[in-house]
């Protein structure tokens, strides 16, 4: 219903790209928001109790497996970007579900439970959730209207320079995956070595933590911005080979990637700050961030 007014006027849509925009977006999220969603809570759930490898391999299960399923729905299945749009719901469906037979097998070692009589409104539970996972909505929120004010100013140049400047992103987001990957071992996956040792009072271990982790984050990151940095057009032409869109692409590619190192500083403050139960900082910083950057 709302499909229409907030792909065309706010997102900057075209009517040349509409049926492929509803049809991706029917998918994906009318479909698959709810397997979308529960695979990262499990995920998080899952990590918390200290099950690391487990919740990796969920993850990265469901992304595998979406790599695999393109293009048998696209090509082989003569579906085409609703087949993408498929293939990413029935990946996200389908890791859910393992994240759930994971969590059965561990019904009995875990103080995770899928029974809802087992929710809690007592001691500020619900207050508690809400205002430390405040500053991760907003970030996705201020994430959301960054991306939407850059594509309705980029839809007015062309198509290819909104595929150019895809590209660009999802490229960037590796280097920026990486490094915030190893940020999420240390803190929001799970909190053993930030949130326990806090609470504990062994400052000197999370403080040895934090310091491994910045470190190692921000190599992985520079290292990330110069390789993506001189090497822009063979990466971007190595999804696309239409001559515009790469031109477009590398230079997306050039700008964004230079933000790689401060992302992953910011994301590592920001999540310390959640790990330690502090609620305005980590909010700010969020808001702040991407204030500056609209």
């Amino acid at each position: 219903m709302l499909m229409e007014p907030l792909l065309f006027p706010v997102l900057g849509a075209k009517a040349e790209t509409w049926e492929y925009l509803k049809k991706y977006v029917f998918w994906t999220i009318g479909v698959g928001a709810v397997p979308t969603v529960m695979n990262t809570e499990f995920a998080h759930l899952i990590r918390s109790e200290g099950y690391s490898k487990p919740a990796g391999f969920g993850v990265a299960f469901g992304g595998i497996l979406n790599i695999a399923l393109d293009p048998l729905f696209i090509f082989g299945l003569r579906l085409n970007i609703m087949g993408a749009a498929i293939a990413t719901m029935l990946s996200n469906l389908i890791a859910m579900l393992y994240f759930v037979g994971f969590l059965l097998y561990i019904r009995r070692k875990t103080v995770i439970t899928l029974n809802p009589a087992q929710c809690s409104f007592k001691q500020n539970i619900p207050l508690e959730v809400i205002t430390v996972g405040l500053p991760g909505f907003v970030m996705t929120m201020m994430s959301t209207i960054s991306n939407t004010a850059l594509n309705h100013i980029v839809a007015n140049y062309s198509n290819t320079a909104i595929a150019g400047m895809g590209i660009a992103q999802k490229v960037d987001l590796l280097a920026y995956a990486i490094a915030q990957g190893m940020t999420q071992g240390m803190t929001q996956g799970t909190l053993p070595l930030i949130g326990y040792n806090f609470s504990s009072g062994n400052i000197k271990r999370m403080k040895e933590s934090i310091k491994a982790v910045f470190l190692y984050s921000l190599i992985v990151a520079a290292c990330g911005t110069v390789f993506l940095y001189f090497f822009a057009a063979p990466v971007v032409r190595g999804f696309i080979s239409d001559s515009e869109t790469v031109r477009y692409g590398q230079k997306f590619l050039k700008i964004i990637c230079l933000a790689c190192p401060t992302t992953a500083i910011n994301f590592m403050v920001i999540t310390i700050f959640q790990a330690i139960g502090k609620k305005v900082q980590p909010l700010f910083c969020h808001y702040f961030a991407r204030a500056v950057w609209i």
